[in-house]
């Protein structure tokens, strides 16, 4: 049947793709800014170790530690996006001390700029944190351009410019690697997002056209199909087959084994109109025990060899509800419209032929008037 194939191909989908960005790809996407973090500060260790920058290098081991513990906390903390503005915050720091120890020639100040649009990357529900974190840096900036000169000497003077010009290039890379993780991880968590609201949308959408109990169309969504027919329909002449079912004796299933047999009753005959019906085909539960179906560009014979799969299928079945064994039958009202013919009319004729059914002796399918 089309429609339920084109809907559960797109739920499958989702559910594909949410499998992809499930929680514990979230949790992998933060990780992605954590280890970036964490890689830089093992090369900054290592840099400030050759350069015997004490305080740095004690800073960056106490930083290696800082996302080792970031790196752990991403699979237990809810909200992953306070972790990644704490990297940020570490990293003003570390530029700030960098800065004042060293001066503005080998640009750590540069961070300061660059931590703003990574901050602004990063997905948050408290959309004033980016805010905050950027006017920190930014403050941090205006303070070290107000308050030390390009060329001042810090504790720690490189008189070497190739030494110098080598930081800067460190710095540089680092900082475009930190930027463009932080541009990853935003890819990725907003793509998470996106299925999230795809999957919700598609959860809504079921939940307005899918009878809960048979799954199939319920009577608002079938209306519309029938619509979408009519009008993709190849020529003004094309035909096209629509039943109404009713389960006989329905009431009296209830009546004697109870609703929940009933239910598993409605939920089987559901499951014979999936599996049965024209992969163009629709169908329906119409109501109560009572189902629809269409089937476009087809002919009477075609609606009557599908009831029959319906009848055969019935009559081969035995249900078994506490030790009680029973059959089911469904009697059957076809009818054939055109695009042109008022689809209420075709129903209507079918809903007829139905009831003379009914009074015909039930268990078969009446396409006569």
């Amino acid at each position: 049947m089309d429609s339920h194939k084109s809907t559960n191909f797109l739920r499958e989908f989702v559910s594909d793709h949410r499998q992809l960005f499930d929680k514990t790809h979230e949790v992998t996407a933060f990780s992605i800014g954590v280890l970036a973090c964490l890689c830089a500060h093992i090369a900054y260790l290592i840099m400030f170790r050759i350069l015997e920058v004490r305080e740095m290098v004690i800073f960056n081991i106490f930083s290696v530690l800082f996302y080792i513990s970031l790196f752990i906390a991403v699979r237990f903390v809810h909200e992953k996006s306070i972790l990644i503005y704490l990297s940020d915050l570490e990293i003003i720091v570390h530029a700030a001390y960098a800065t004042h120890l060293m001066g503005w020639q080998p640009d750590f100040a540069m961070f300061f700029i660059l931590i703003i649009p990574a901050t602004f990357l990063t997905s948050t529900k408290r959309m004033y944190i980016p805010f905050i974190v950027g006017g920190i840096s930014l403050g941090f900036f205006l303070y070290f351009k107000i308050s030390l000169d390009y060329d001042a000497v810090g504790k720690y003077h490189f008189a070497d410019n190739t030494l110098i010009k080598a930081m800067q290039i460190t710095n540089a890379i680092i900082g475009v690697f930190v930027l463009i993780c932080a541009a990853m991880t935003n890819i990725l968590i907003r793509e998470y997002m996106e299925f999230q609201l795809v999957d919700q949308r598609e959860s809504f959408k079921k939940l307005a056209s899918i009878d809960p109990l048979t799954n199939l169309y319920n009577r608002r969504a079938m209306n519309e199909n029938i619509r979408d027919i009519r009008r993709r329909s190849r020529s003004p002449k094309s035909k096209y087959v629509i039943g109404i079912g009713d389960i006989d004796n329905f009431k009296r299933i209830n009546d004697t084994y109870g609703h929940d047999a009933g239910d598993k009753v409605l939920v089987y005959v559901s499951n014979l109109f999936i599996s049965t019906i024209p992969d163009d085909g629709y169908a329906a539960r119409w109501g109560g025990e009572e189902f629809l179906f269409i089937i476009p560009e087809s002919s009477i014979e075609e609606g009557l060899a599908f009831t029959e799969k319906i009848h055969k299928s019935l009559r081969a079945h035995t249900f078994e509800i506490d030790d009680c064994e029973f059959g089911v039958t469904m009697t059957f009202g076809i009818s054939v419209g055109i695009p042109v013919d008022k689809i209420d009319t075709v129903i209507t004729k079918a809903d007829k032929r139905l009831y003379k059914g009914k009074n015909n002796g039930k268990n078969h399918t009446e396409y006569t008037d």
